[in-house]
Order: C-alpha cells, then sequence, then structure tokens
C-alpha cells in the first residue's frame, strides 16, 4: 500500500512542477527580465547571467571537434610544450602569453609564488596543483582560445590540455580552463582556472 501512495505522490509532483514551470502569466515567456511578480515573499528563480548575456566577440580555437592528444608514460616529459607563437593573434598577445605561460611554468617549476603573480589577490587555487606531492606536469596544447564579453565585462578563456605523472609513473590526461578579466587598471589577471 506504501508503494501506491509513493507512485501516486509521484505523478502528482511531476505534474505540479510541469504546470509551474509552464506557467507563464497572459503567454510571457518566464525568463523575460520586464516581466515581475507581484505578491511574493520569496525571490524567482533567476538564471545566472552568464547563461543569457554572454556575446561572442572572438574565438581563435574552437573546442568542437577538436582532437584531444593522448600522453603517454612513454611520451611525458615535465614542462611547458606548447607553441604559443601558432595562436598568437589579436587578444592573445604578448601580455597574456607571459601571464598565462607563467602561471604554467610556476605550477611544473612548483613555484607557488611564481604560479600566484598575475592571479587576482585573495585567489585560493593552489589547491589545483599544489596538494599532492610527487606530481609532475606536461602542459601540451591549448584546446580553447576565447574572448567574450559577459553583462559587459570582457573575459578571455584559455583552455590548456595537460598530462599529470604520479610517482608511481601512471599518467592521467586532463584539462582546465582559465579565465582572464581586466581589473580596474585595465591589466588582464588570472580571475579563475577551473
Amino acid at each position: 500500500m506504501n508503494k501506491r501512495y509513493y507512485d501516486i505522490f509521484s505523478v502528482v509532483l511531476t505534474v505540479l512542477l510541469l504546470q509551474s514551470a509552464c506557467a507563464a502569466s497572459d503567454g510571457e515567456s518566464m525568463n523575460n527580465p520586464s516581466h515581475t511578480h507581484t505578491n511574493s515573499n520569496t525571490p524567482a528563480i533567476q538564471i545566472p547571467a552568464a547563461t543569457h548575456a554572454a556575446n561572442k566577440e572572438e574565438r581563435l580555437i574552437d573546442p568542437e571537434g577538436y582532437e584531444f592528444k593522448e600522453i603517454g608514460a612513454e611520451d611525458f616529459k615535465k614542462g611547458v610544450f606548447i607553441d604559443f607563437e601558432r595562436y598568437k593573434k589579436n587578444f592573445f598577445n604578448d601580455d597574456i602569453i607571459s601571464k598565462f605561460k607563467g602561471n604554467l611554468e610556476g605550477i611544473v617549476e612548483n613555484d607557488i609564488e611564481k604560479f600566484k603573480i598575475h592571479l587576482y589577490e585573495g585567489s585560493q587555487k593552489e589547491s589545483l596543483f599544489f596538494h599532492e606531492e610527487n606530481v609532475q606536469y606536461m602542459f601540451n596544447d591549448l584546446d580553447l582560445l576565447e574572448k567574450i564579453i559577459i553583462d559587459g565585462r570582457e573575459q578571455i578563456r584559455i583552455g590548456v590540455q595537460y598530462a599529470k605523472n604520479y610517482s608511481d609513473g601512471t599518467v592521467e590526461n586532463k584539462a582546465i580552463t582559465y579565465f582572464f578579466t581586466e581589473n580596474k587598471e585595465g591589466e588582464w589577471r588570472i580571475e579563475n582556472i577551473d
């Protein structure tokens, strides 16, 4: 008998959720920012700004269809082996390349201070690369390179492929994205690594 009530409850809950999701008053879209609900003491669920306010401005590397090169134990070499000149163009200039490459070199050299030089103050990204002992890194290529505008603020995204070599000889292939933004003084810095 409990199963029957559970099934009925599930159906009723599903119907209610579907009704609330589809119930835009007067045919207006729920994502319409000019539409406001009255007589409510609870905040409306909002879509994060990054999902609807991003305008692709320029893309130098598109990750769609990009073939990821696997690095095995026999191919692994500690260091930064990215041909930055190959990608150097427009927004991916000497300033951004120098800061990005310096950060990667800080990781390879296990130098936290070098790693943090171009991060925004207060950034806590050391745990991404410095929490394990006897790990070596090989940064081998880029898989994303774009400049976009989010809520009127420019952002440069750089996707990097790398291999992580553990002390037991195991090699793990990974990818991570760097997010550069300009500060009030007009200086590009690393805002996030994710």
